[in-house]
């Protein structure tokens, strides 16, 4: 299969999968705060910033994984190969023990550690017991991901992906149709849906990966050490995405209510769906960066993080642009009972990062595959202890509650990005400090023209009710997609887009 072939399949799979997944979380959302209340939605988004935290401990020996098994298999070695998975297998064993031992503590004293309602005490409980299997599972069988990644197959692993969410659906609405709703639901649906996903992953690993045995033998102590001593950084950067948008949920519990944290979940939905598609359709130019390295074809790297960076800034940018303009009547027909403007305000502000950065992702796959985490792991952490600190300032001297808890991490983010991250970025490529700048502010052009015609449609066109919004998204929707590929594209990489998409067909 030929590059581009592979591009537009693996990319066209993250985001179907993304797609799907959304369509699951649109229609169950509404259903279980009808039924179990804002709070109650709020603790499932909060169990899963308490997996967050706790997978920190495997960042380190994880995150670096795919990239040193991919470079050994590009050499045809596969005693190093093995070397590294097996590796790496050991010590998620040893790490997903260690975690068990920690969820059950933290499950024990969870009344302890947050504010939990008494009318759904053990629902909530449940939910985080079942969440926490599955943390632990999949942090033991991580590794074999790696066989789509190695070999620019992930388009298999989308595919499961679609599957699980189909197969969660199949769960959850039998269980809210005959019982009554409960979260606790969907942790079960979680757990399944990952030993299904894991089941595969193995099973890709044997076929994709022949080469690939894990044995006792491959252990290599001395491999571990050189993975962690590239992931660290990996892991402190993690800290530094947890301090900025990964505590909000417990901020807002601890320090403001409870119902203030399923306010600013359910607003959160969206942009983590978008953030999402967006970190699953940037993987896919991954694999391709990781070869380039690997053959030393420096120009060709250089070129292909251009494009990617050009084709993603309106890729990322065009579910934003349709949130800004259609959000109020988005969120007032999907959530009823809640206050429209604050959720569309509130997922404005989270998701507000994406316009200037959605291009800019893809050199966070750059840092990775030359293997130079260190600096921009310190910013990250550094930007997160100063959204923390700001964060805890303006819940005490201000009224902005939860807007300043969604509000300065994106802040800061943003200034991070076009301070450091697109400079750095050209740096580890060897090019100018300002190279990559131009690629970022066309996506930013390209929002400020597409929100202001949908704006200035409004005044002409009312929409109303599910037809009226899907027919106000389409509009947008189009109009946005020729504004970026006719405006914000070159003629030359408009002929690129378009030859993935045909060729994609073929």
């Amino acid at each position: 299969m030929n590059k581009n072939k592979e591009l537009v399949i693996n990319m066209s799979a993250s985001i179907l999968a993304y797609v799907i997944n959304f369509a699951i979380s649109f229609f169950l959302s509404p259903y279980i705060v009808k039924n179990v209340g804002v709070d109650a939605y709020g603790f499932v988004g909060l169990a899963n910033n308490f997996i967050s935290y706790a997978t920190l401990i495997t960042i380190a020996v994880n995150a670096m994984a795919s990239r040193f098994v991919t470079i050994k298999l590009c050499e045809k070695d596969y005693e190093g190969a093995n070397k590294y998975f097996s590796s790496v297998f050991i010590a998620n064993t040893f790490l997903a023990t260690v975690m068990g031992v920690a969820f059950i503590a933290i499950w024990l004293f969870l009344e302890k550690l947050i504010n939990i309602p008494q009318n759904i005490f053990w629902d909530v409980k449940i939910l985080f017991a079942m969440l926490f299997f599955n943390c632990v599972l999949s942090t033991m069988s991580s590794i074999f991901s790696v066989a789509t990644f190695a070999t620019n197959k992930l388009y298999l692993a989308s595919i499961r992906s679609i599957e699980s969410h189909a197969l969660k659906a199949l769960i959850v609405v039998p269980l809210f149709v005959l019982f009554a709703p409960r979260v606790s639901f969907l942790g079960a649906s979680t757990l399944i849906c990952g030993v299904y996903v894991i089941i595969f992953n193995i099973y890709y690993t044997k076929k994709l990966l022949p080469d690939i045995k894990i044995r006792k033998k491959h252990f290599d102590f001395k491999a571990i050490k050189e993975l962690v001593a590239s992931g660290v950084w990996s892991l402190i950067n993690r800290v530094g995405q947890l301090l900025l948008d990964g505590l909000d949920l417990l901020i807002t519990n601890l320090f403001i209510n409870p119902v203030a944290m399923g306010v600013l979940s359910l607003a959160k939905t969206i942009p983590s769906i978008m953030n999402g598609i967006i970190g699953s359709t940037v993987s896919v130019f991954s694999p391709n960066f990781t070869f380039l390295y690997a053959e030393n074809k420096q120009d060709e790297l250089v070129l292909s993080v251009k494009q990617s960076m050009r084709i993603m800034g309106v890729i990322a940018n065009l579910p934003v642009i349709v949130l800004i303009v259609c959000g109020e009547l988005f969120f007032s027909l999907w959530q009823p009972t809640q206050n429209a403007n604050e959720l569309q305000l509130l997922s404005v502000l989270t998701c507000g990062t994406i316009i200037f950065s959605g291009g800019i992702n893809c050199i966070y796959n750059i840092f990775t595959v030359v293997n130079k985490l260190k600096v921009n792991s310190l910013v990250v952490v550094g930007s997160g202890a100063l959204n923390a600190l700001i964060v805890f300032i303006l819940l005490k001297t201000t009224g902005l509650g939860i807007y300043a808890v969604a509000g300065v991490s994106t802040v800061l983010s943003i200034v991070r990005n076009l301070a450091f991250t697109a400079p750095y970025g050209a740096r580890c490529l060897k090019l100018k400090w300002y190279a990559f700048y131009p690629d970022i502010a066309r996506p930013v052009i390209f929002v400020i023209i597409s929100v202001a015609i949908g704006y200035a449609l409004k005044q002409f066109v009312t929409f109303s009710g599910w037809l009226g919004l899907v027919a106000e998204a389409a509009i947008i929707g189009v109009i946005a997609v020729v504004i970026g590929l006719f405006i914000m594209l070159s003629k030359a990489e408009r002929k690129i887009v378009l030859s993935k998409f045909k060729r994609g067909k073929n």
